[in-house]
């Protein structure tokens, strides 16, 4: 029978790196079986990482319940800072998460009864004569930073009655600061076909694939991460990737934005509703080398292979021959003169019989 191969303690000083990791030692002249030297690395191995996977387990673990108390403090405070009340209130919609209050008030913004940055509308019932026309859109629709009559959803009504005297036109804003895609679709289906509109328009802005960050932490507030550790680490992914903010979260949730936006469709084509899409483009500090640019044409095709009809407006902003500065007072939010350009874009497109 042939004996079995046998390792000497030259053979071992030839490993004895390896041996050293994992703390074994021999006498002089002492043989190691194979089979047996295998084993053990296996075994030490094993421990190494169960030990390993104990302490992710546990620190994770701790990481979670402390984050959980200080996201139990932060909303506490969040809560009692005034946010309530003025304006923003708790929404019995669970998609929808947060409303505006009737006749609410929180710095220029007011709302009529029916919680719209809007004129007092008595009723929802469209006169026989009326050409209604919603809008429905986030913080920039809504018009953050300037007056009621200075948003684009004001001018846009008044160049239309303008245009033709015949034809009474209302523009309905129906807009919420910090909602996204899935909730606007969710707004459009309670809050908008109530007010029988010949036409919606959705405003969409590129940060309206951002389903979990965006809104002011509103989300976070009503929305609780189911794990703290992993939208920590997904967060510092995304600053270390170095991708853009708009198009990592685009890559992340377009088929989710780009279903609701079909649902959108489908819902007011069932009710004979016109739908329309208008893009706005985000204002960097130049026009030129326009980060979205792949994005915006990404969501142009799809609308356009999808037959809904659409305005892209950043071709518009980058030839007017003003700088971005000009027309916004953030990378988001329009300025005066960037309202009054939006309204000047959406006339002919929104309503082409004029």
């Amino acid at each position: 029978m042939r004996p079995a191969r046998q390792v000497s303690v030259d053979s071992k000083r030839a490993f004895d790196s390896g041996f050293t990791l994992l703390d074994v030692r021999y006498d002089a002249g002492q043989t190691v079986p194979r089979a047996r030297m295998l084993h053990l690395v296996k075994t030490r191995i094993g421990l190494i990482l169960l030990s390993s996977a104990l302490t992710a387990v546990l620190f994770i673990g701790a990481f979670e319940i402390v984050a959980s108390i200080r996201y139990d403090r932060w909303k506490a405070d969040f809560d009692g800072s005034g946010w309530f009340g003025k304006i923003t209130v708790p929404s019995p919609n669970p998609v929808l998460m947060w409303e505006y209050r009737p006749y609410g008030q929180y710095k220029a913004i007011r709302t009529n009864r029916h919680g719209f940055r809007d004129i007092d509308y008595e009723s929802t019932a469209k006169p026989d004569d009326i050409l209604r026309i919603a809008f429905a859109g986030d913080s920039v629709t809504l018009g953050m930073g300037v007056s009621l009559e200075d948003t684009f959803v004001h001018q846009f009504e008044l160049a239309a009655n303008d245009a033709d005297p015949h034809q009474r036109i209302q523009a309905l804003n129906f807009a919420i600061d910090g909602y996204n895609a899935p909730q606007i679709h969710e707004m459009i289906r309670t809050k908008v076909l109530p007010f029988a509109p010949d036409k919606v328009v959705y405003v969409l802005c590129p940060n309206d694939f951002d389903l979990s960050q965006s809104a002011g932490k509103k989300i976070l507030y009503f929305r609780k991460p189911k794990s703290f550790f992993l939208r920590d680490m997904e967060k510092v992914y995304q600053k270390l990737s170095g991708i853009d903010y708009h198009v990592y979260h685009f890559d992340k949730n377009k088929e989710a934005v780009f279903r609701n936006i079909v649902a959108m469709n489908d819902l007011l084509a069932a009710q004979g509703i016109g739908f329309q899409v208008v893009i706005l483009p985000v204002f960097p500090e130049s026009f030129d080398d326009y980060p979205l640019s792949d994005m915006e044409k990404e969501i142009e095709r799809f609308l356009r292979a999808n037959h809904i009809q659409v305005l892209a407006l950043y071709e518009a902003f980058a030839t007017s021959g003003e700088s971005p500065g000009f027309y916004a007072s953030d990378i988001w939010h329009p300025t005066i003169e960037g309202h009054r350009f939006i309204s000047r874009q959406l006339l002919p497109s929104v309503l082409p019989e004029l």
